[in-house]
């Protein structure tokens, strides 16, 4: 399997260190000079350096590749997505559905039990105000983590998990992103005390989208299944 870049006008094709293998082997030693009585130490120590050379382009292809689709995917600035949701604390437990809306100007994330029952929905201006309501209840302030955490007991960081959601980490504090070996799309995000976990993903539009996640700080927890993206 090839893997190619696009870079500007010039398509480069990087082959894998195995295929470089294959092909340098099956060439005759006629092409490392016959006559020299160490040919195939030559063609051995060819093959040797242009693995090396190969790995390493294959290797930065493959972070160059991944830098290119984050820079993409952040970019998206309005999303909306649904999906299940479950919240663990010590003292609370809640499933149900969720849909989330995320624009420039506001934001709405509500979350319901079956046939719309139980709704609890948290919406607000962007840096303005925030607005949560249940119960029949409607309490309005500042940071909507701090809303959740009081009135309803549940840890669930709003502002990161907008990045989260989307596969980035939270631009504003430090962290430390893992990789996975073959896709190179991310498998944890460890930032804030929270481990983001990533299993699978979705293709949306041409870019890799999370599916499902796990959000994590002992004892509290977050999954979402994510079974619908829309994004502009």
């Amino acid at each position: 399997m090839q893997a190619s870049i696009q870079y500007d006008t010039t398509l480069i094709t990087i082959y894998q260190p195995k295929q470089v293998f294959n092909i340098l082997n099956r060439l005759p030693n006629k092409h490392f000079s016959l006559q020299n009585q160490h040919s195939k130490e030559r063609k051995h120590t060819m093959i040797l350096r242009l693995l090396m050379i190969s790995f390493i382009a294959y290797f930065l292809s493959a972070c160059n590749i991944f830098q290119i689709e984050q820079e993409n995917i952040n970019t998206i600035k309005q999303w909306d997505t649904k999906g299940r949701v479950s919240i663990k604390t010590p003292n609370v437990a809640v499933y149900g559905n969720f849909d989330w809306h995320e624009s420039p100007i506001n934001f709405s994330l509500r979350i319901y039990g079956p046939l719309g029952q139980g709704s609890t929905k948290l919406s607000g201006i962007n840096n303005k105000k925030v607005t949560l309501t249940y119960s029949n209840k409607k309490i309005v302030g500042r940071n909507a983590t701090s809303l959740l955490r009081k009135k309803l007991g549940w840890e669930f960081p709003v502002n990161q998990v907008k990045y989260w959601i989307r596969g980035l980490p939270y631009p504003k504090t430090p962290y430390r992103l893992t990789n996975n070996n073959k896709t190179r799309l991310p498998a944890i995000i460890r930032q804030d005390s929270w481990k983001v976990s990533y299993k699978t993903f979705s293709d949306v539009k041409g870019l890799y989208l999370p599916k499902t996640i796990q959000v994590s700080h002992p004892p509290y927890q977050v999954n979402l299944i994510i079974t619908n993206w829309n994004i502009q």
